[in-house]
């Protein structure tokens, strides 16, 4: 386990260290779960989060350029209306029922499904479907294996997501539009099995990470009602703030890797096989980068967390990601000014996801 800011951020560039394990995820299945996997393990098999170079760079390089700064801030406008009508709605059903929100239902989770629904042109109808595809192919991305359900979940979330996506896949090929679905269709030189597998990753992650983000960040302020207000009366803030949240209680908990060859990280000698887990949210705390590092500042000066990893695989949709925050904390914080617990936080079990399932707030 990789606890150190300085070594999970070697860990990150380090070639010695791989992402490449599908291969033995599914040499582990047999009998029903690999027939409850297959259509699930093929979507992951697109995922360039599981390649190293020069695989990895190949399924990448068609979507880099959609994801620059430049590239996602025309939709701020999208983002900043489609978060209005949430709050519009939240304030009223609050005032009609006199009760308790949970905010990951009423706002976290659908705020970020409707901006990615857009900009890959998902049709408004599917909408609500994406919102909860996202949350069943968790239990397959996160290894929910508990589950008495497990098998029939997993199957459920691949078989659905190849005749919703595979159809729009169909129709954006006959008739493009201005949509990620039509540029991957029709320009990407990826088979069809690796756009579904692109177009997976990109529309979980875009989702659920995002949404999961939105509740730690608003947790946060809830906790912390000093930085409540200083979010609300001082706007040059709102750029930092993204990144303390994002340090402070970030959405990936763990990444996993595997050792490809042998090598050295904090003194310790690291053999082929072995398996390391780069402990994300332990090294945006440590004492030795960050002056106290429990406390949350939202003006905090420099903030080099490693929320969405480094080299190679930082993330994809990082820029995406912080314009939706930098957009939607500022505007919940100031609708809601009073916003406090109506009762504890609902956490999901997964260990290399920090997500909550429920956040019941009262708004005034």
């Amino acid at each position: 386990m990789v606890l150190g800011h300085p070594e999970l951020d070697a860990a990150f560039r380090s070639s010695a260290l791989s992402t490449e394990r599908m291969g033995a995820f599914r040499a582990r299945l047999t009998g029903s779960r690999a027939d409850a996997l297959a259509a699930a393990i093929e979507l992951l098999d697109g995922w360039m989060l599981f390649h190293d170079p020069p695989e990895h760079t190949r399924l990448r390089t068609p979507l880099q350029r959609q994801f620059t700064p430049k590239a996602v801030a025309p939709l701020a406008d999208a983002i900043a209306a489609a978060c209005d009508q949430l709050l519009d709605a939240m304030a009223a059903t609050a005032v009609i029922s006199n009760e308790p929100v949970d905010l990951v239902e009423a706002f976290a989770h659908p705020l970020p499904a409707a901006v990615i629904a857009r900009l890959f042109g998902v049709p408004d109808h599917l909408r609500t479907w994406l919102t909860e595809w996202s949350s069943r192919f968790g239990v397959v991305v996160f290894g929910a294996t508990g589950r008495p359900d497990y098998e029939a979940v997993a199957r459920a979330a691949g078989a659905e997501f190849r005749e919703h996506l595979g159809a729009l896949l169909e129709q954006r090929r006959a008739e493009p539009r201005n949509d990620l679905v039509s540029l991957l269709a029709t320009t990407a030189e990826l088979s069809d099995t690796e756009v579904l597998g692109a177009c997976s990753l990109l529309l979980f992650a875009g989702h659920d990470t995002t949404a999961s983000l939105i509740s730690t960040a608003a947790l946060a302020l809830i906790e912390h009602p000093d930085q409540h207000r200083r979010l609300i009366a001082e706007p040059h803030l709102h750029e930092p703030a993204v990144e303390e949240f994002l340090r402070y209680d970030g959405s990936a908990k763990a990444m996993m890797r595997v050792v490809a060859e042998p090598t050295e990280l904090g003194g310790c000698t690291l053999l082929p096989g072995e398996a390391v887990f780069l402990t994300i949210l332990a090294a945006n705390r440590d004492p030795r980068v960050f002056d106290q590092p429990a406390d949350l500042r939202l003006d905090r000066s420099p903030n080099p967390h490693l929320s969405f990893g480094h080299g190679t695989h930082f993330c994809l949709g990082a820029s995406l990601a912080r314009l939706e925050l930098r957009i939607v904390l500022p505007r919940l914080a100031a609708r809601f000014p009073a916003l406090r617990l109506a009762g504890p936080p609902v956490w999901k079990a997964n260990i290399s996801d920090r997500s909550a399932a429920a956040l019941p707030v009262y708004l005034a």
